[in-house]
């Protein structure tokens, strides 16, 4: 890095973001925006109170809503292309199937 005319010693950035970064969540948000929006317009959810859901999203975890199996394997594949659109790896390990509603 160059200030006037000094420069620094040399390091290395990496990318992402910090895990318990402030900005963390905010930044994750905007760049899964268009993959949330996709979710969101297939209309397929839960209604839950009067209120649409479909897709919960915080920090770097994401749980989707539907009311059957067909419904949450579309949105699944929803989710797939806008994850391969984004170039996103998702942590198989941590996924579980409890996006089905009951109510």
């Amino acid at each position: 890095m160059r200030w006037h005319n000094t420069f620094s010693q040399w390091f290395t950035i990496g990318n992402g973001t910090r895990q318990g970064g402030v900005l963390s969540p905010m930044l994750f948000a905007r760049y899964i925006r268009d993959l949330l929006h996709a979710l969101v317009s297939t209309k397929v959810g839960c209604n839950i109170g009067g209120l649409f859901f479909n897709v919960l999203a915080y920090a770097d975890d994401i749980v989707l809503l539907a009311p059957s199996w067909a419904a949450l394997q579309q949105l699944l594949d929803v989710f797939s292309l806008g994850v391969c659109e984004i170039d996103m790896v998702c942590n198989v390990k941590k996924d579980s199937l409890y996006g089905i509603c009951t109510l």
